[in-house]
Order: structure tokens, then sequence, then C-alpha cells
């Protein structure tokens, strides 16, 4: 057995040793003082070489080997040492492949590095080895192009949420027309179109299936992943203290790199990843100015909601040309089908103000629903599209309600009471407007205390809700009402609008048969927010705060 076993595992080394094409150098035939050559791109998509001298071997096969390498001759002096961005730089002796450039070590001397051993890249598709290091991978910052600046420090901030970085640099422009081959240089990306999102790194070994190894460390080490395996045209080499960078551009869409693991990124050409559409729209109407973006984003449970959120905010941002507060009337649809085909979809529109910084504001039920939906416990879901629209403005779009008034102080059960809400907007003068409210058919008689609010009154609840969600803060007992993901969908779709107000029975006042109707109401804040199952809704165009309490008799007949 153990003779089949070793027999079996040979045949597979040459096997993957003729597929690409190229011998390999095991750990156990590295010696220091070794001479070899490594290729990476600099300057468009010229592969070039450099020299490497093998130092010594670090680890073991509890933790993962990695190579010890000090990098010269004329690209290294070019570049300053390691730049991020040749991460994956295969490195041969005597035309054997060892590994690829990995990790270099900030404020230390650039011309050292570790390799990632060829044979932990070539094992990616099982479970990694734990390596630990204090040196930082060659290539870990993402290259943001399209964003503005205020949309770049809004990516920034997303991301450092996630483990993550960014720059503005690349984007789409020249790209290259040549194959991927070990030395070229290459892209993981979670974004492409007008707005583009991923890193830049080198391939480091190629096959004739069009199986392509790269980076030599993680990307973001999501284990089984979907980003795309993109072309790459190197812009140039940016000198940095902590580290230089190469600079480039997202080109070819040529593949998915499905594995990103501790010893590198794995993936194949031909294949692409699943992602999610999203079309962006937003209106100055102020100055008349608009404009629009379109990207795909890698279907992932984690990144999309991010990914989502800066690429809106950036789009407005782009229009509006200014910081500051104001009003915006912000629309999203998204489409999908849950895990048995069902279509599901979610379309949502609210309005929204902030008198100094508007763009923190506007995103926040869009990206709960983008959660919602890609995070949720019950099944997965599959996005087929978001699509956004924006209209800001810098008026101050609000108003307070002042005073509420019925029209009668006795209703009999099912009967539409008039009520009449006063208004102040916002350096306006008030006005009234006639809402009406449908009573319960079924009230017993008595005492009915009604609730008048403006849908922003209630804001801090829903604040406060979505930062115990994401603080994990346990629910209160008996409130979880919603069972399914259709429960979710709903609550999202019919949740209160900023610029509604809304009527309903004050709490603590329901009778005895109105709470039998009401049994299904969530407790605590949720309930609050959610109300009761008489509330009615009435909607403006201006964000509504404030509120007001009517006391209504309820009387089984009408006096004479």
């Amino acid at each position: 057995m153990k003779v089949f076993i070793l027999t079996l595992c040979l045949c597979l080394h040459l096997v993957t040793t003729a597929a690409a094409n190229v011998s390999l150098m095991p750990i156990r035939d590295l010696r220091p003082g070794m001479q070899g050559i490594g290729k990476t791109v600099i300057q468009g998509d010229t592969i070039e070489e450099f020299n490497a001298e093998i130092l010594g071997v670090q680890g073991n096969e509890a933790t993962g080997y990695s190579v010890f390498v000090r990098l010269y001759g004329d690209l290294i002096e070019k570049t300053g040492g390691v730049a991020q961005g040749m991460s994956g730089s295969p490195v041969y002796v005597d035309g054997r492949l060892v590994g690829a450039v990995a990790f270099g070590k900030t404020f230390n001397d650039p011309h050292y590095c570790f390799l990632t051993p060829i044979g932990s890249m070539l094992s990616l598709l099982d479970e990694p080895k734990l390596q630990l290091h204090d040196w930082l991978p060659q290539g870990t910052a993402l290259q943001a192009g399209g964003f503005t600046n205020y949309g770049l420090e809004y990516l920034q901030n997303k991301l450092s949420a996630l483990g993550l970085d960014a720059v503005g640099a690349g984007g789409a422009g020249h790209t290259s027309a040549k194959a991927l081959e070990p030395g070229s240089a290459v892209g993981a990306s979670v974004m492409q179109g007008d707005m583009t999102l991923g890193a830049l790194g080198t391939v480091t070994w190629t096959d004739d299936k069009g199986q392509v190894l790269a980076f030599g460390h993680p990307f973001m080490q999501r284990g089984s992943s979907n980003f795309y395996m993109t072309k790459a045209w190197v812009l140039g080499v940016v000198p940095n203290m902590q580290s230089a960078y190469k600079v480039g551009n997202m080109g070819e869409t040529v593949g998915r790199f499905n594995q990103d693991r501790s010893s590198g990124i794995g993936g194949s050409q031909g294949i692409l990843p699943s992602v999610v559409p999203v079309f962006v729209t937003a209106n100055d109407s102020d100055r008349g100015q608009g404009s629009s973006m379109r990207v795909q984003i890698v279907e992932d449970e984690a990144l999309a909601p991010a990914l989502v959120d800066a690429a809106v905010i950036n789009t407005i941002s782009k229009t509006v040309d200014r910081n500051g507060g104001g009003t915006a009337r912000l629309r999203f649809t998204i489409t999908g089908v849950d895990s048995k085909k069902n279509p599901l979809s979610i379309e949502r529109e609210n309005m929204f103000y902030s008198n100094d910084a508007l763009l923190k504001n506007v995103n926040a039920e869009l990206v709960e629903a983008v959660t919602i939906l890609m995070q949720n416990k019950f099944e997965p879901v599959k996005l087929y599209g978001i699509t956004v629209e924006a209209q800001v403005s810098e008026q101050a779009q609000v108003a307070e309600i002042v005073r509420v008034q019925a029209a009668k102080r006795q209703v009999v059960p099912g009967e539409k009471l008039a009520i009449d809400v006063t208004m102040k907007p916002y350096r306006s003068d008030e006005f009234t407007k006639t809402i009406y409210f449908t009573i319960p058919k079924d009230h017993p008689g008595g005492r009915l205390a009604l609730q008048v609010r403006g849908g922003s009154s209630m804001a801090w609840i829903i604040e406060l809700l979505r930062k115990q969600q994401q603080e994990g803060v346990p629910a209160a007992k008996n409130q979880e009402k919603r069972r399914t993901l259709a429960d979710y969908v709903k609550s999202v779709n019919t949740a209160d609008k900023n610029n509604e107000i809304i009527v309903d029975i004050a709490t603590g006042h329901q009778t005895m048969d109105m709470n039998t109707a009401a049994a299904g109401q969530e407790a605590g804040l949720a309930g609050m927010l959610a109300g009761s199952p008489f509330k009615q809704k009435y909607p403006f165009d201006f964000i509504i705060d404030g509120e007001g309490e009517l006391n209504i008799e309820i009387v089984k007949s009408k006096k004479p």
C-alpha cells in the first residue's frame, strides 16, 4: 500500500510538472548562496528579470516553510526594493521554480523578503497550514479606480472594518493583449465597470488547462472565493517610506480566482465569477447636474454590502461635488431569487436629511437590505441586480408637527376620522393638512388614544436597533416574530418612511379584543417601531419630525 501511494503521488507530481512545462525545486534541495532569477512587470506588460540569492529556509512541516531571499539587480534598484504588486513573482534557481515573492517588512531593507514555496501553492485546494509572520504580504492594498476624494475616503472607512485598505490608483485604461504567463501582472478584483477595486500582483505558475497561481500570499484569505481574474497594465512603481507599490490598470477579465488561502490565490481562466450588476443614477436638483455609473461587484456575502454602499456614495459625491448637509431622496430596487427559485424583490424609497454630513446618512437602509438578503440565516439568495436612484438638494426639506386636532371627539367603530395636522417647515410658514384614521371596527367602545407622529421622529430607535444588531446584543424574549426570509423582506418593504405621517393607537391603549388582533406584534423597541396592525400612513414631500396625541371616545352609536 505504501508503494502504491508513493507511486501515485509521484505520478501526480510528474503530471503537474509536465502541465506547467517547468521543473519544480523542492525545499530540501535549497542551499544558502544559491543564485536565481525572478520575473515581474514594472512597466506596461513587459516581463523583466531580477536577481535573487537564497539565504535560507524558515519553518517546519507543521507550520509550513518560507524561503528567505535577497533580491538585487537593476530592476530592484529601479523599484527601490520589493514593491507591493510584486507578490507572486516567480523565482527560479537553475531553471527550476522555487516559489513566489510573498512577504517583506516595512521600514527594513526592502531588498529582503520571503518566498512562498511552489509546493505550498500547488496545494491551494487543500486546507492551508497556518504560517505566522510579522512580515507583510507584498500586494494586499486594494487599488480603487474611478473614485472621488470623498468616495475614496468613504471606501477606506468601510474597508477598514474588514481589515482592508485602498489607495486611489488604477482603473480602466490601456491594458495588455498578452496571455498570462509566469511573471505577468495580474489583477484580483472585487469590482469592475465604471469603478474598479482590486489588487495587482504577479502570476507565479500556469498550466495548459488555464489554471493560474499568483500572489504567494492571501488576498483576503477568504478560502473558497469568487474574484475576478484580470489582465493588468502596470503604469509604474510608486516609492513609499513604508513600502513601494505598483500602480496599474485592471484590464480584461479572463477568469476567476476561486481559492484565496495562506499560500496564495488560485483559479482558472475561461470561468467567470458570479457577480451582481449595480446601476446608480444621481441628480443634483439645485444645479441640474446628473451622472450615472454601472459596476459589477463579486457575489460575496461579506463584501457586497460595503461595495454597494461605496459605489452609491461615490456616484452621489461625483454628482454634487460638495460636502455638507442637505436633503436626499433615495429609491432602490433589489431583485433576486431564493434557494427555491422564488422571486425576491425589495423596493424602497425614503428621504434623509443632515445639516452637516448628508452623504454619511443616505445609505443605511440600502446597506441593511443588501445585508439582510446576503447574510440572512435562512437560505442562500441569488441577486440579479440592484438599481439605485438618488436626488440630492442643499435645501432643508424638513417639517415639524406643531399641532394635531381631530374633526370630532366621538366616533363609532369603523368610522373614518378626519385629523388636521399643522406642520412648520424649515424657515417657512405653517400649513395644515387633513389626514384620516379608520377606527378599528371591532373596538368595544370607550376611550381611544391615538398617536400622530412624523416618520423621522422614531429615527433614534431605528439607529439603536441597527447598532444592537451590529454589536450582537441579544433580542428580548418573544421579540423575534420574523420566521422566514420573506418576513424580513416584507419588513423592509413596509417599514415607516421619514417623509410620512403615521397615525396609530398609542402604546398601552389597545383593548383585550384589539390585543388579540395584535398578538403577532413584536415586543420592546422593535414592537414600538412596528406599531399596531391598525397603523395608517400618509406620505409627504418633507421629512417630518414631531408628534402629537389625540383622545377619542368610541361609542356604539352616535348621539343625536
